[in-house]
Order: structure tokens, then sequence, then C-alpha cells
């Protein structure tokens, strides 16, 4: 039987839901999510491996640093975390917050719909631009919480 450690943690800092593809995500308190669905009411719910999309918020700060007029919800990720280096994860590993249990399933890729924030974005956000993933285990989910990496031995 293989147990579960947990690798690192940080935190959840952020959560956002998005009706329509394409667009923006609003900010939400908390988000129900839904194994093998996504989030309840955001627009990738559904799909087999792109359910949820997570995001670190200090990528956030270093483009918003640099000059980049660039907002959460613009980026549209669902999850931001804070103290987890997302893009050093891999496809297979799975992070916990509160009872939810995420799969990291394949690395976001910017898509051109970040040029009407800035035409650079795509380009500084290849490679860091975070994760796609499915949900393993339902549970709500709140900014504040702890996010955990979990790593079976």
């Amino acid at each position: 039987m293989m147990s579960v450690m947990i690798s690192a943690s940080g935190k959840l800092v952020g959560v956002y839901i998005g009706a329509e593809k394409g667009a923006g995500k609003m900010a939400v308190e908390s988000a129900e999510l839904v194994a093998d669905y996504g989030i309840r009411g955001d627009s990738h719910a559904g799909s087999e491996d792109r359910q949820i999309s997570l995001f670190e918020s200090e990528v956030l700060r270093e483009l918003q640093a640099e000059g980049l007029a660039v907002s959460a919800e613009g980026i549209s990720a669902n999850l931001f975390t804070e103290g987890i280096a997302l893009d050093s994860l891999e496809p297979g590993i799975s992070l916990r917050v509160d009872e939810a249990i995420i799969e990291i399933s394949e690395a976001r890729k910017p898509c051109g719909s970040l040029t009407k924030l800035d035409k650079r974005l795509p380009k500084r956000l290849y490679e860091r631009c975070g994760w796609l993933g499915r949900i393993i285990k339902s549970g709500t989910v709140r900014a504040g919480e702890e996010v955990e990496v979990l790593t079976e031995m």
C-alpha cells in the first residue's frame, strides 16, 4: 500500500470562475470542485483533463511589476496559488485543497486572447503559465486555504 506524503505546501490566494470560454473569470469567495467534472459554473467544466487551471500569484505580481497591465481576472485561471513553484511540478502530481484533490494533467499554454491584454503576454508566459488538471476528489475550496503537494511513497 502506498502512503501519501506532503512534499510542499502553499496557500490558495484566489478562486475564479468564468461562465464563457475566452472571457475573463470573476473572483468568488468559494468554488465547488466536482470529481471528474470540474468547477461547478465554470466554462471549462466537463472536459476530460482540462477541468481546472492553476496559476502562480508570484508570476502575476512579477508581470505587474514589469508594467504589464494584467489582472488575475484577465489571466483566466481558476485557482491562484502562493508559495508553490507550480512550474516545477509534473503531470500526475496531485494537490490537495481542503477535501478536494486535483491531479495535474498538462501544462497550461498562453492563448492568443492574452494579446488583448498586452501583446507581450504570450511570450512572457511561455513555460510559466501554470497547469491544467482534473478533479480527483470533490470539495469546496476557498481563498486562504492551504494547498498541499502530494507525493506517493
